[in-house]
């Protein structure tokens, strides 16, 4: 019996939820067998298999042809460099503190996109957005106040604080760069231009690494395989939850899927085995409510 248009999009939005409530703590486990820069090598490495793929399904979506807009490439590349930069500070700071703590400062990234869209793409400012900012910077706050203190120093502390910040601040330009080229194209297409320059990413840290000397881990069995699972979760996730975008209003879409960053806190308590902070699930809680608010605004 075939499935029905509410089961394929509830089914669609499930798939998102678990990829992007799980990504993070593969993240986490691949760092137990090489540095981040490994990390994110693989990934992107891991990336370069969805170019072919992401082809054959545009080939299938557009069998009359189709081609990108010009002005979609410069976006998107901008996007690509952004999103891999803030890939490598996330990755620093998941190696030096618990997931739990950098993946709920990190969530905050949807109010950078909405604070750069407002004062570069001059978007309204409702009053929900602003409580909905007010309720992320608590719960910073409160996530950035749950650290173990006992475990770090004040300087490793202000360095990994740093770190997330900064991963949010360009996964925040992330969203901007790719606000515009929406603007120009459709979702899909814009997803498979991030593919063709994460590849081209790739390329370059390849030379840079051989410059540099740098002795990749490429016979860590660990890290290669959780890096794995870490890509294809973001890669499935994000192709899911832009096919339930076709199916149904983005606000409502948005408003489930939002809810991962909490999702992916308790998988941190219950499979990474992280204390169970009341203050740091309270500030994830916050974060994921103020986040919702500010990105179901985009229609006003």
């Amino acid at each position: 019996m075939p499935f029905s248009f509410s089961t394929d999009l509830n089914v669609l939005i499930a798939i998102a939820l678990l990829c992007w409530s799980s990504w993070g703590l593969f993240d986490k486990k691949a760092l137990e067998g090489a540095g981040h820069l490994d990390v994110l090598l693989f990934q992107h490495i891991y990336y370069l298999l969805e170019v072919p793929v992401g082809w054959l399904i545009l080939n299938l979506l557009y069998q009359g042809g189709w081609t990108i807009a010009p002005g979609v490439w410069l976006w998107t590349g901008l996007g690509s460099l952004s999103s891999s930069g803030g890939m490598l500070f996330y990755l620093v700071a998941m190696a030096k503190a618990e997931a739990s703590f950098v993946l709920g400062i990190t969530a905050a990234y949807p109010l950078i996109v909405q604070v750069l869209a407002h004062l570069f793409l001059h978007e309204a400012l409702v009053p929900e957005r602003m409580v909905g900012s007010l309720l992320v910077g608590i719960g910073v706050g409160l996530v950035g106040s749950s650290a173990n203190r006992k475990d770090e120093s004040k300087k490793h502390h202000r360095m990994v604080l740093l770190m997330c910040l900064l991963a949010t601040l360009l996964w925040g330009v992330t969203g901007l760069f790719d606000k515009k080229a929406l603007d120009l194209d459709l979702p899909f297409k814009i997803y498979y231009a991030r593919c063709v320059w994460d590849a081209a990413i790739l390329a370059v840290m390849l030379l840079v690494f051989r410059l540099m000397n740098y002795k990749v881990a490429y016979k860590s069995a660990k890290t290669w395989k959780y890096s794995g699972f870490s890509s294809i979760c973001l890669s499935l996730g994000t192709l899911s939850y832009m096919f339930a975008m076709t199916m149904a209003t983005a606000s409502y879409v948005i408003v489930i899927t939002g809810c991962y960053p909490l999702l992916m806190y308790l998988g941190a308590v219950i499979f990474l085995r992280e204390r169970l902070s009341k203050m740091r699930l309270a500030g994830v809680v916050l974060i994921v409510a103020g986040g919702l608010m500010v990105q179901n605004t985009q229609a006003l």
